[in-house]
């Protein structure tokens, strides 16, 4: 196998262990932009999800 296809692979592979909103925020605290705003929303829905997911 190339090099180039497994540091593909490789790198496809952390992308999909990260997930998209983990990626959304890093995005965010590189750009500077809503850094706080963006880690709030983020929280709060995963806080939402955790304890709807726990009690129904």
């Amino acid at each position: 196998m190339s090099f180039l296809f497994l540091g593909f692979l490789t790198g496809l592979t952390l992308i999909f262990a990260i997930g998209p909103q983990n990626v959304f925020v890093i995005e965010q605290g590189l750009k500077k932009q809503y850094i706080f705003l963006v880690c709030l929303v983020c929280a709060l829905s995963d806080l939402i999800l955790i304890f709807l997911g726990i009690f129904l």
